[in-house]
């Protein structure tokens, strides 16, 4: 005969101890992945914005070849040009810069904003419409980047890119 009580009986599964340091190894493991993501998403859109000025400055120069003057024709704040480059409300600003560039043929886009603030990008035009600066709020933006848009057309003052509505990056036709 047998005897039960020597033979130790094992079961085929997890003790609750190995389950709970299981679930605490995928709970820190996803924490970090989530915290790469939302690195990289915001890496992805600071991307996004500096591309975006990049494409609207190569229209503005193009624009300039051909009408001599960065100022889009009836566009911007009061349709002088100036002010949120791709925000229409059909009163004080009737027509976006980015649609004027679209309709003249030098953006595929009519209406080009940053990812997340609406209205976002600016332009601002100084010295009789020759030199432009175009700006936008870069979430990791560098000391050289807000260095830099002070130094810009309408970068600082009163009405400053950079003083009132917070902006920390631009792009300019002027060499500072």
């Amino acid at each position: 005969m047998k005897n039960y009580l020597t033979r130790k009986n094992y079961s085929a599964g997890f003790t609750l101890i190995e389950l709970l340091v299981v679930i605490a190894i995928i709970g820190i493991l996803s924490s970090v992945v989530l915290a790469s993501l939302n690195s990289a998403r915001t890496k992805g859109r600071d991307a996004r914005r500096m591309s975006d000025l990049h494409n609207i400055q190569l229209a503005l120069e193009l624009y300039y070849n051909k009408y001599g003057t960065y100022k889009v024709a009836g566009t911007g704040y009061r349709g002088d040009g100036n002010g949120w480059l791709g925000y229409e409300n059909g009163g004080m600003y009737a027509k976006a810069v980015t649609r004027g560039l679209q309709e003249n043929g030098f953006l595929s886009a009519p209406l080009i904003d940053d990812p997340i603030q609406k209205p976002g990008y600016m332009i601002y035009l100084c010295e009789g419409a020759q030199v432009y600066a175009l700006s936008a709020t870069k979430e990791n933006s560098t000391t050289q980047d807000t260095d830099y848009i002070q130094k810009t057309c309408n970068g600082t003052g009163g009405n400053g890119t950079y003083t009132r509505y917070g902006k920390n990056y631009a792009v300019t036709n002027k060499t500072y």
